[in-house]
């Protein structure tokens, strides 16, 4: 109950911080071939425009989508589109899983892996924030349809490898426990694993079939159990296999891109990935997004 209510207040200073996000201009969304495609819970509008926005001034084009479940509410529904005239609001419940599970984001995967069959697809989590001047590493990846995920130092690795490494850590996470099976995948000896977050990637196009995450899911849980196949964390697991599995896949250079630890300098860093459990610590992402969104207000002025 202390937690729930700390961490309610957390996110009640964290709106109060960034409610000025809400009197920036809207969007102007440029073509590209590519999408950006976010999970967008009702309490995350703020953090997600704030996210995207400063996404999309680094970025400078690109299609946009928000998974928002059908219950989310209308003003919400709203106030995305009236930041982000063009947005494609995709229902959550109406995203077909196929042969994978409902829950723990996997519609996201699923939906992000459809799509990327037609075209580039960047995968952006509302707490991945962009604070440094530019995302020249990310932007020539999408100019290039290369794939890329943040790793943070984290190498790309045969299956056996990424194995042995997970079964030498006494970790009970079940990331970690889907890692420690992966040389026992079918076609193990050909396979490649990252150990990333899937808070921003990118699926290239044509870059990893349906079929086969479909196919990755159910040798997870044939392996694993379908209890703790069903726990939260699996789906980062699938996506880190996806991406690594793609042509070419670039792991983000650090420290330009990285999870945020308290304590860390931000000395260098072009995006932060603000996850859950640190995510308002040393209250730094509220006052980097303070500063981007008079950034932001700073450039209308400027236009005007």
């Amino acid at each position: 109950m202390l937690y729930r209510l700390r961490r309610s207040l957390a996110y009640w200073r964290f709106d109060r911080a960034i409610a000025g996000i809400l009197a920036t201009p809207p969007l102007a969304l440029r073509p590209a071939p590519w999408t950006i495609v976010s999970m967008v819970a009702a309490k995350h509008v703020p953090m997600y425009l704030l996210s995207l926005k400063a996404f999309y001034a680094r970025i400078g084009a690109g299609q946009v989508v928000a998974i928002v479940a059908r219950d989310a509410p209308e003003d919400g529904k709203a106030i995305l589109r009236r930041h982000v005239p063009g947005i494609e609001l995709v229902t959550l419940e109406d995203i077909d899983t196929g042969a994978c599970q409902r829950g723990g984001t996997w519609e996201r995967l699923v939906y992000c892996l459809t799509r990327a069959e037609r075209e580039f697809v960047v995968q952006l989590d509302a707490d991945a924030f962009a604070c440094g001047p530019d995302l020249d590493e990310v932007r020539a990846c999408l100019e290039s349809g290369r794939p890329f995920v943040l790793a943070d130092g984290q190498p790309l690795l045969p299956v056996a490898e990424a194995a042995a490494r997970a079964r030498a850590m006494h970790d009970p996470y079940v990331g970690t426990r889907v890692e420690r099976v992966l040389d026992r995948l079918p076609g193990a000896a050909g396979l490649r694993y990252v150990r990333a977050s899937s808070a921003l990637a990118g699926y290239a196009r044509g870059g990893f079939p349906r079929a086969a995450i479909e196919a990755f899911h159910r040798d997870g849980e044939r392996l694993l159990g379908a209890e703790a196949w069903r726990e939260w964390g699996t789906e980062q697991c699938a996506s880190n296999f996806a991406v690594a599995n793609m042509p070419d896949p670039l792991a983000l250079p650090v420290p330009a891109y990285t999870n945020h630890v308290p304590g860390r300098s931000g000395e260098g860093t072009k995006l932060f990935h603000f996850l859950g459990s640190h995510r308002f610590d040393d209250g730094l992402f509220a006052r980097l997004g303070q500063r981007e969104i008079a950034r932001l207000a700073g450039a209308t002025r400027l236009a005007a």
